[in-house]
């Protein structure tokens, strides 16, 4: 009936009545006991001689009691369906016993109202005994005072299944040549994109750079004892390798005095490494023509 707007505002507001009601029967039922208390300490005085406190009294229990049937039922099925088992149980069993108690007592003034007895002949009628009655309503009345208490325990979180633990497990990557190719021609995509974007830095003369390069080339010509150095070198040459490859990739036309004046390199250095390039270039146009060769081979053989 979600259609009815007035209809759903209505179903809010006996809700929040309900609540509201379930929230203040605490305090009633707190009262309710402490004039009891109160009632046997005094010998009678504060109910057993007050009419109007008797009044109070039934009528604040009766509120309490009567009113949060609908609540308590209501958080039966929360709690059931958020898997908190204890509150559930003890909010079906309240459940249970508040109804068991209202249709007893609307039983026995159906029976008063309809024969026209009074409330003793009504009670004959009931196969319940009126102290099992008062037993189960007294029981209801503790039990409403402890499911208030516990709506403000934080139940604690379900641990999680072993499938939701367990993470997918990635798929393993496989290095086939034309991934291979792909990432080395990203590779010098990038590379040149950044000397591109930086090439007043690398077109500057830089001493340091200059001496560090000439310090190294000497150093692997002539003295290889020195392993302090030596590492340095060695990443100085992959450097210098990768460095004229994205270069010559970018201008393969350029001459060594032209690398060797963009890389700020010497001319010598920048040949040898311009050669080392096209040696790979060839061995790798080799490799793939020995690999199409082999290929189409086999194909003939299978014919």
């Amino acid at each position: 009936m979600k259609q009815f707007s007035s209809i759903e505002k209505i179903d809010i507001a006996i809700l929040y009545t309900l609540e509201l009601t379930s929230s203040i029967s605490v305090l009633l039922l707190a009262f309710g006991l402490i004039a009891s208390m109160a009632n046997v300490l005094t010998q009678g005085s504060v109910l057993t001689d007050n009419v109007l406190m008797q009044r109070i009294w039934a009528w604040t229990q009766c509120i309490a009691i009567d009113a949060s049937v609908a609540g308590t039922i209501l958080r039966t099925f929360c709690y059931h369906a958020r898997g908190e088992r204890v509150k559930c149980i003890l909010h079906g069993s309240l459940s249970a016993l508040l109804l068991f108690t209202a249709a007893i007592v609307s039983n026995i003034e159906s029976v008063q109202q309809t024969l026209n007895l009074t409330l003793d002949a009504a009670y004959g009628h009931v196969f319940i005994p009126v102290e099992v009655l008062i037993w189960v309503r007294s029981l209801v009345i503790v039990l409403l005072i402890v499911a208030h208490a516990m709506r403000h325990v934080q139940s604690e979180s379900v641990p999680p299944t072993t499938a939701q633990v367990e993470a997918p497990q990635p798929t393993q990557l496989v290095l086939t040549p034309e991934l291979i190719d792909a990432l080395r021609a990203a590779l010098v995509q990038v590379m040149v994109s950044e000397e591109s974007q930086t090439s007043p830095a690398l077109l500057a003369p830089q001493s340091e750079q200059r001496a560090n390069t000439r310090a190294c080339e000497g150093e692997q010509e002539a003295n290889a004892a020195q392993e302090a150095l030596g590492g340095h070198c060695h990443a100085q040459e992959a450097n210098n390798f990768e460095r004229v490859k994205a270069y010559l990739a970018r201008y393969p036309e350029a001459t060594d005095r032209q690398i060797a004046e963009a890389l700020t390199m010497s001319t010598s250095t920048a040949n040898k490494w311009r050669n080392r390039v096209k040696q790979v270039d060839v061995q790798s146009e080799h490799g793939e023509q020995e690999i199409e060769s082999s290929l189409l081979k086999e194909r003939n053989d299978r014919r």
